[in-house]
């Protein structure tokens, strides 16, 4: 199986406003300019199809359907119909967007996790700056425990012009001590911190990383060997975070690295596909 553990769908609002943004000029830069461009539910099955990738996990706000409309965004209801209309092509992972409110955020995630497409929440602390083990955001990590729901939090230097600070993988040690059964996936590679990273998922279990908005061509080469080892098989994920990274330019990249039949089904979806179909509690 192939699982892409983090594709978008662009509505024109988002990708105007997206795009608009000083603070994306990074990503500009390092993807071009048809990176923020509207994206469809069809074009993204089209790239999926294109690509052979059998499984796509929609990332999607968390606000309420009303609220999202009115600034002409998708609500998550709609990524939860996307995947009902396509059944067993689309997991949905959720986005925290206002830390700043934890009571709301906390119902609202019990609420779309009675949905089964929704597999993963995402935490993405470059956006409102606060850092990953901030206080506002650990209700938010304490109900994904309770519900036996993966946390996806981007780790490393973003491409957008912001401070990275928030998203340095040290912090990640606060959140796997103090929720100790919450699995937790550091997203987008977690450059150029790769070898404390090695560190800590040879220490914590219940952590992961996935590659999503980063090439595999410039893995560092530490990482890779990592990935083919008996320790690091299945602990590294492939996803592309389509259309940032286009999915096939991601995919061709990921199979070129040196892992063995084994290492490699592991990495492209096998181990993801297995903990994201986990029972919950």
């Amino acid at each position: 199986m192939i699982l892409d553990a983090w594709v978008n769908v662009f509505p024109e609002g988002f990708a105007a406003n997206f795009g608009a943004q000083a603070s994306t000029a990074g990503v500009h830069e390092l993807f071009g300019d048809d990176a923020t461009k509207e994206r469809t539910l069809e074009s993204l099955v089209a790239s999926m199809d294109g690509a052979g990738v059998d499984v796509g996990v929609l990332t999607c706000g968390i606000r309420p359907a009303a609220s999202a409309r009115r600034k002409g965004m998708l609500a998550p209801e709609d990524y939860l119909e996307m995947a009902d209309t396509h059944a067993g092509r689309f997991l949905v992972s959720p986005t925290i967007e206002k830390a700043g409110r934890p009571v709301d955020n906390c119902k609202r995630i019990r609420e779309l996790a009675e949905h089964p497409a929704v597999a993963m929440l995402r935490v993405t602390p470059l956006v409102e700056q606060y850092e990953l083990n901030h206080r506002l955001y650990y209700p938010v990590y304490a109900v994904c425990e309770e519900l036996g729901l993966p946390v996806s939090i981007n780790i490393g230097v973003p491409g957008p012009q912001v401070r990275s600070a928030c998203q340095h993988p040290q912090l990640l040690e606060d959140v796997l001590i103090d929720f100790p059964t919450l699995t937790v996936i550091g997203a987008h590679m977690g450059h150029p911190y790769e070898a404390l990273l090695i560190g800590y998922l040879l220490k914590w279990p219940q952590l992961h990383v996935m590659t999503s908005a980063f090439l595999a061509t410039y893995m560092d080469p530490a990482m890779v060997k990592f990935m083919g080892s008996s320790r690091g098989r299945g602990r590294i994920w492939f996803a592309s975070d389509h259309p940032i990274l286009d999915v096939q330019r991601a995919l061709d990249a990921a199979r070129k690295l040196p892992l063995d039949d084994e290492a490699m089904a592991e990495y492209l979806g096998d181990a993801a596909h297995r903990v994201l179909s986990r029972p919950r509690p």
